[in-house]
């Protein structure tokens, strides 16, 4: 599916996912989301964990710095 990224402010920019979409993952407004950027693939990857006693990330991934909006 492709979408358009849509200028949000002059820091960021936003794109839009289908009300269906969004619905059949179970995501509701105000949810909070993983966003996951992969520069080598060039890929932005939107993801909810979910919630357990253990964390299941692979520790060889880096975490992303927190950007300054």
């Amino acid at each position: 599916m492709k979408r358009r990224l849509i200028k949000f402010s002059n820091y960021s920019f936003c794109i839009t996912l289908p009300k269906k979409a969004v619905e059949q993952l179970g995501w509701g407004k105000g949810e909070v989301v993983d966003v996951n950027f992969d520069p080598k693939t060039r890929r932005i990857t939107v993801g909810k964990k979910k919630v357990s006693a253990k964390s299941t990330e692979p520790s060889d991934i880096k975490p992303i710095p927190k950007l300054r909006w």
